[in-house]
């Protein structure tokens, strides 16, 4: 399994036996960190939703924003905010979006009024597709 797919599954194994969770952080799967005022599976949609003060960390790339969720059936994880952000010291990445949606091969789509700054070079468009560095 790549590692690429190793983000999504050991998120899947260690959140879903989690109902709800409020104000907690819940760490040590991989290099995976994700802080939310409110966690809350749906075992009937098959999906986590995460909101307020929202924080999703792994590998070099931090996101924040108002809520997210992450979708089992569909293999995505979106994340809203007004705007919601990335960020990367080590790969020198930095953008905003009012939506991103990463799929688990670590590609992303940036949505609405996307930003995205990366080694001085920086893109402005309505949506912007990027790889993210796996790291391997």
């Amino acid at each position: 399994m790549t590692r690429n797919l190793k983000f999504f599954f050991s998120l899947l194994i260690g959140l879903v036996s989690i109902e709800k969770v409020s104000a907690q952080e819940i760490t040590n799967y991989q290099d995976i960190s994700i802080k939310a005022d409110h966690v809350t599976l749906n075992k009937f949609t098959n999906q986590l939703l995460l909101k307020t003060d929202l924080q999703i960390s792994f590998g070099n790339y931090t996101f924040n924003g108002d809520s997210a969720i992450l979708s089992y059936d569909e293999d995505k994880l979106v994340i809203d905010g007004f705007p919601a952000s990335i960020l990367s010291n080590k790969d020198n990445i930095n953008g905003t979006a009012k939506q991103f949606i990463i799929y688990p091969n670590l590609s992303m789509e940036m949505l609405g009024d996307a930003k995205l700054l990366q080694n001085n070079q920086s893109i402005y468009a309505d949506q912007i597709t990027y790889q993210i560095s796996s790291n391997d």
